[in-house]
C-alpha cells in the first residue's frame, strides 16, 4: 500500500517529539524505525516524468539521523569515495543544524544533491554502516544518502549558495581528465589552493598531453 508524504510526515514528526532532548543510547537509536522515502502515488507517477522520489521532510531528515551510531572509527567514511565526515554532518542534521550539515558535506563534494540521488550508497558509504550490519541488512543502515539529498536541497533552494574561498594564485596549471564527481571533487580542490585548472573528457584528450 502506497504511504503518502503527509503520512509519512507526520509520522516523523510524531517520533521527534517523543525522540526530542533525549540523550540516545545505542540500544534507543537502533530501534528508530528507518524512514521511508515519499514518493509519487503510482497512478500519478505513471503520467508525468518528474523524480519519482520525493524526497524528505526537515522531521525525516532528523529522524533517520538520530539512527547514527556516532561511531568513533566512522566505517561509514571508509566507503565514501570523496570521504565525506559523515557522522558529523548527520549529528548537525540530527540537531536540525541544516546549514551546518551542509557545509560539512560541501567540504569534501560540491555535487551533494546529485550525489545523494545517484551514487550507490548501498554498496558504498552505506554497505559497512554498523546499523546496517547490527540489524543484518543494507536496506536498513542509515539512509545517508536520502539525508545527504535533503539538507543539500534545502541548501540550494535558500538562494545563500556560496562560491569556495580561493587562495591567492599560484600561477600553477592543472589538467584533470573526466568531468565525473571524482575529477570534480579533485579540480575543485586544486582550484581552492589557488592553481589554474583545465578539464578534459576521457575521450577529448589533446594529443600533446
Amino acid at each position: 500500500m502506497h504511504a503518502t508524504p503527509e503520512t509519512l510526515h507526520q509520522a516523523a514528526a510524531t517520533k521527534l517529539a517523543e525522540l526530542a532532548g533525549k540523550t540516545l543510547s545505542p540500544k534507543e537509536r537502533i530501534a528508530i524505525p528507518a524512514q521511508e522515502m515519499p514518493t509519487q502515488d503510482p497512478v500519478v507517477r505513471s503520467r508525468n516524468m518528474n523524480e519519482v522520489a520525493l524526497g524528505y521532510s526537515a522531521e525525516q531528515a532528523q529522524v533517520e539521523s538520530m539512527r547514527c551510531l556516532q561511531c568513533k572509527n566512522a566505517p561509514c567514511v571508509s566507503g565514501c569515495p570523496v570521504r565525506i565526515r559523515i557522522p558529523e554532518f548527520l549529528k548537525a542534521a540530527a540537531a536540525g543544524q541544516f546549514g551546518e550539515a551542509s557545509a560539512i558535506i560541501r567540504e569534501n563534494s560540491l555535487l551533494p544533491a546529485v550525489c545523494g540521488r545517484v551514487c550507490p550508497q548501498e554498496v558504498q558509504c552505506q554497505l559497512p554502516c554498523t546499523l546496517g550490519k547490527a540489524l543484518k541488512n543494507v536496506d536498513l543502515a542509515v539512509s545517508i544518502g536520502r539525508v545527504e539529498r535533503y539538507v543539500s536541497d534545502l541548501h540550494r533552494e535558500s538562494g545563500k549558495q556560496a562560491a569556495p574561498q580561493v587562495k591567492p594564485a599560484t600561477g600553477k596549471k592543472v589538467a584533470v581528465i573526466g568531468s565525473g564527481p571524482a575529477s570534480i571533487t579533485v579540480a575543485a580542490d586544486v582550484r581552492r589552493e589557488g592553481h589554474d585548472v583545465t578539464m578534459f573528457e576521457a575521450f577529448h584528450i589533446p594529443a600533446a598531453c
